[in-house]
């Protein structure tokens, strides 16, 4: 059998950044099985970012120094390792046509069978995820109209989410037997079932790796998402992703703050489930006609019925978003503090073993 590359192309908010985390927590365990998966200087997964940036020719605000000459140097450690290799971004989501066949004939080149790998959610909560996403990377935009610029196809996230489109873009010149479609289980499963369905797209479906994932990205209800929203519109520039303060929104305000409060949860309403289902009908029968091996179950692909009792995100919520953003402010509080003591404790630390 020859040597081969799964490139795992998304599909963005899939649970990708969870199976990225534990790809990279099981490292040592996937060498045992032949698989390897390369990593930057000093274990750095960010290199894999990085490429996808330089494949897809995306500005993230990324300092050029890091994204220029990374696919290259990627395919360098592609080209070095022993046995199989993943590789995985979702932002290859995005890539075109001439993109993605570049990507594909540079891997070709290092000789290995190339095999593409495309992680799929049901669309009710990639749509869901998507929204939350570009809030914590300064987005303003309503829910409804969010959810208006997806249906009538104004959404980069909603390009990503087209398996038809993706696969198509991926998988034109590839057969069936190598394209690898991995559903993600309707909500109430473990996160270990998309895991244990993702080995087994590696090959390695019986594979002991129990090592649990450190990263994955925060949600946020309703009331935090209002509070996003308005922090996004006094904060302006400064907020978008690559701006001066998207790292603080990012990883204190949204992860320290807003993801642990159990607020209503933002779902998909009855308004728009119709079009989202038939969406999802209709990208599920292509994926049958076009014979790409499941990893799953395509019917998990199927959006759930609506809450009956559901809440518009949109709709204000007075009180408990001044919870949200008192909470905030407390996180806030507590991280200046934090970083203004910790030099003295250092000092201190250091004075005593001094004089020890």
């Amino acid at each position: 059998m020859p040597r081969r590359v799964f490139l795992h192309v998304g599909a963005p908010k899939s649970g990708t950044t969870y199976l990225q985390s534990r790809l990279r927590a099981n490292r040592r365990g996937l060498r045992a099985y032949g698989v390897r998966y390369p990593l930057g200087w000093f274990a750095d997964p960010r290199l894999h970012y990085w490429a996808a940036l330089e494949v897809t020719d995306s500005d993230h605000g990324v300092d050029p120094r890091h994204v220029d000459g990374s696919w290259r140097r990627l395919l360098r450690r592609v080209r070095r390792a022993r046995g199989d290799v993943v590789v995985s971004h979702e932002m290859l989501a995005k890539a075109t046509g001439d993109q993605a066949a570049r990507a594909l004939a540079d891997l070709a080149a290092t000789g290995a069978e190339v095999h593409v790998v495309l992680t799929a959610r049901d669309l009710a909560r990639e749509l869901t995820s998507g929204w939350q996403e570009t809030l914590k990377f300064g987005s303003r935009t309503t829910f409804r109209r969010y959810l208006d610029n997806a249906r009538a196809g104004r959404s980069g996230f909603m390009q990503g989410f087209d398996p038809t489109r993706v696969l198509a873009v991926w998988g034109a010149d590839l057969p069936a037997e190598r394209i690898h479609v991995v559903t993600a289980p309707p909500p109430g499963h473990d996160a270990d079932l998309l895991w244990s369905r993702f080995l087994a797209a590696l090959g390695v479906g019986e594979a002991e790796l129990p090592r649990e994932a450190s990263q994955a990205n925060a949600s946020v209800g309703i009331p935090e998402a209002q509070v996003l929203r308005r922090l996004n519109r006094r904060l302006g520039e400064d907020a978008r992703r690559g701006g001066a303060l998207s790292p603080l929104i990012e990883g204190i305000v949204v992860s320290g703050a807003l993801a642990s409060r159990r607020s209503p949860r933002i779902t998909l309403g009855p308004a728009d489930h119709p079009w989202v289902a038939e969406r999802s009908d209709a990208w599920i029968e292509w994926l049958r006609e076009r014979g790409v091996r499941v990893h799953g179950d395509l019917d998990d692909l199927r959006p759930g019925e609506p809450d009956p009792d559901w809440v518009d995100p949109d709709v204000l919520m007075p009180q408990k978003v001044a919870g949200a953003a008192l909470d905030t402010v407390e996180v806030l509080l507590g991280e200046v503090s934090a970083r203004r003591v910790r030099p003295t404790e250092r000092v201190r630390r250091a004075w005593a073993r001094l004089r020890s």
